[in-house]
């Protein structure tokens, strides 16, 4: 299967990973973003808003995949405003994702649509796509009415897949910077009680994962892209000072994480909440992970 993969929600650090794996590759890869039309690069760029039908539609005709990563960070406080914008951006980006499809001639081959295991309780009790999801707080909300889109959508001739992705670790962006910079001044110690899981999956990992999905095609359903090994928080940290040669690092308490959230312009729940995921799915079908225990991601993705 080697034709035209479509990222929604390309521009962003998952979606600029998977497209400069696949341009690498030679394939012809189409980004939807809100930018401007560009065609300079490897990458086609299109316009899109998320959420009406325009001519961006015309690019799902016949692709071998489209690989939906659209939705606003988390990483904010949860205003009305941003609450408003967390749920509109995955919820309509996916209903009319679902829609151009089902006007398709030759409509895409696989749908992956991404989702998020805050569809859990947070608990250090393993959840694999086997568990009920159970979760009541607001990400939980926006998760569950995520893939009740997703699965609301007719695509009778489009396998779907859908991912619920743990901590995507990178080499540039996401939570690992951040991180390695305080570790590096002493104050990489636990966060809260430490207990909270992990769950995380290395960039190469999760670029390996949708492209083993994409050529599977007895795959469909809920996966969980997150490593066979998740991790408490203070077992994570302790994997980064020693990665950093951090001899010593000062532990963050709970009520100092919920004041600097507040100064930074976050929600202490991020930090402070952990779930325990695996996939079983993926242990069944043979996938094979290139990192599945911490000490080796953090090894490769900080040479």
């Amino acid at each position: 299967m080697r034709g035209k993969i479509v990222i929604a929600g390309g521009t962003g650090a998952l979606g600029t990973l998977l497209s400069n794996a696949y341009t690498e590759q030679g394939r012809e890869v189409v980004v939807l973003g809100r930018s401007g039309a560009d065609v300079s690069g490897k990458a086609k760029h299109v316009h899109w808003n998320g959420h009406t039908i325009s001519d961006w539609a015309g690019e799902l005709e016949g692709a071998t995949a489209v690989v939906n990563l659209a939705g606003r960070s988390i990483d904010t406080r949860f205003t009305a405003k941003h609450k408003r914008e967390i749920v509109e951006s995955r919820v309509m980006s996916t209903a009319v994702i679902g829609e151009a499809i089902s006007h398709c001639r030759h409509p895409p081959a696989v749908w992956v649509n991404a989702g998020g295991i805050s569809i859990y309780t947070p608990s250090a009790a393993i959840r694999t796509e086997h568990d009920l999801p159970e979760g009541t707080d607001f990400l939980a909300q926006v998760s569950q009415q995520w893939e009740t889109a997703f699965a609301n959508a007719a695509t009778p001739m489009t396998r779907k897949v859908q991912l619920r992705i743990g901590a995507v670790l990178l080499s540039e962006g996401g939570m690992l910077g951040p991180l390695v910079k305080l570790t590096k001044l002493g104050l990489g110690g636990t966060v809260g009680h430490g207990d909270q899981y992990v769950s995380w999956i290395h960039g190469d990992d999760f670029v390996k994962l949708v492209d083993w999905l994409i050529q599977n095609g007895h795959i469909s359903g809920v996966v969980h892209a997150s490593s066979p090994n998740p991790v408490t928080n203070a077992d994570f940290m302790q994997a980064l000072r020693k990665r950093v040669g951090a001899p010593v690092g000062i532990p963050t308490p709970a009520w100092a994480v919920r004041l600097g959230a507040w100064f930074i312009g976050t929600e202490p729940q991020l930090a402070l909440d952990g779930r325990r995921v695996v996939s079983h799915v993926l242990e069944e079908a043979g996938f094979q992970f290139d990192f599945p225990e911490i000490q080796d991601a953090l090894h490769h993705l900080m040479l």
